[in-house]
């Protein structure tokens, strides 16, 4: 695959898809993969077949190109830092509650149960425990994103510090959309709302004068050979610079943590986007063979999942509506230890690779992970 850069010309709209009424406003949502994957396969048509839309047969060979992302970038003097969904294993908690309000990052563990204690887990999967320093205090907002840097120390099960973490770089644009009803001269019912929109642009230095010297793009990968040029990204016909990163490969795979990967036998894999499959919160294949990772069998030991989302969207093939579903939220992780003799290529294939349960969920780009260890 080649990786692309996304730069946002202005704040872009994400719809979460719910009716609007009056008076409502609509959150910015993270645009979902599959929103990447058509914005790219748009992109090869129209490269290829300027003059006409797909029919029904070409559109089907679209769908099969496949895409990953979009993961969020922090772009300074030309460097760009890869920025991924905080890991549903990491808890921001106090130190001390009654004396100390100072934050720190606790890990939950697969464990077992205390004595005299059950659950309604699935047979064989193991419950997730604080390790043993952790506080008992309420978690805690804290940033929403993490760099490839501390993702990776994280999940070899080094440390990483509160303070050491960005915090959000976009800001979110709020936008009022209104129409008069001719005959009152009021607002016409269920035409008056607000939008939110995604602002990727510098922000104003909170410590002195002008702006911080850095701003957000989105990276993604795709099989699609595409030229530098504007596109389309989002709702209202928001427009996004889209070219290849540079040389230098951001989210290529490290070899310190290749190394690391290939001599465990237990590993972890975090998702970086939404994943979707058919057992709602586990993988088909929870116990069996990675999908596009032949003979690399797992088996699953425990999971940290987050509240589900819902996503829907628009069929342009078939034109209609999609029917909604639940996906899996980006950050949530799985243990699973290695079966038999893993392919001697399995970590480069299984990096930031889709592990969704429907191949063409995986061509969209829907359960992107990243593998670590755990002991």
């Amino acid at each position: 695959m080649k990786t692309y850069q996304l730069e946002p010309q202005a704040p872009l709209v994400f719809r979460s898809g719910k009716p609007f009424g009056e008076g409502s406003r609509d959150g910015a949502n993270f645009p979902w993969p599959s929103s990447l994957a058509g914005l790219m396969r748009t992109v090869h048509w129209d490269a290829t077949n300027p003059s006409a839309p797909p029919e029904k047969e070409t559109a089907k060979a679209l769908l099969e190109l496949a895409s990953a992302g979009p993961l969020l970038a922090k772009r300074e003097q030309g460097k760009l830092t890869p920025m991924f969904p905080k890991p549903a294993d990491a808890l921001y908690l106090l130190k001390d509650e009654k004396k100390d309000q100072e934050k720190a990052i606790y890990r939950l563990l697969p464990g077992t149960h205390e004595a005299d204690c059950g659950s309604d887990l699935p047979q064989g999967l193991q419950p997730i425990v604080a390790e043993a320093d952790a506080p008992k205090a309420k978690p805690q907002d804290g940033p929403e994103y993490w760099t490839l840097e501390q993702m990776l120390a994280w999940r070899r099960g080094d440390k990483v510090e509160f303070s050491a973490l960005e915090q959000q770089g976009y800001s979110r644009e709020i936008r009022t959309h209104v129409a008069i009803d001719r005959n009152t001269m009021a607002a016409d019912s269920g035409r008056l709302f607000q939008t939110e929109g995604l602002d990727f642009s510098p922000r104003r230095n909170p410590e002195g004068k002008g702006y911080v010297k850095f701003d957000w793009v989105f990276l993604a990968r795709s099989t699609v050979d595409a030229a530098p040029q504007m596109v389309v990204f989002g709702g209202e016909r928001r427009l996004s610079w889209l070219q290849r990163t540079p040389a230098q490969d951001p989210l290529a795979l490290p070899e310190a943590h290749r190394k690391a990967l290939q001599t465990s036998r237990k590993i972890s894999l975090t998702l970086v986007t939404p994943a979707l499959f058919g057992a709602g919160w586990q993988p088909s294949w929870k116990d069996g063979e990675v999908p596009g990772v032949p003979g690399l069998k797992l088996k699953l030991v425990a999971a940290a999942v987050e509240r589900w989302q819902g996503i829907s969207g628009w069929d342009l093939l078939n034109k209609q509506a999609k029917a909604a579903r639940k996906a899996v939220a980006a950050g949530a992780t799985y243990w699973f230890e290695i079966e038999g003799d893993p392919p001697a290529n399995w970590v480069e294939k299984l990096w930031l690779a889709p592990i969704s349960d429907d191949e063409q969920d995986r061509r969209d780009g829907f359960g992107i992970v990243i593998p670590g260890i755990w002991k």
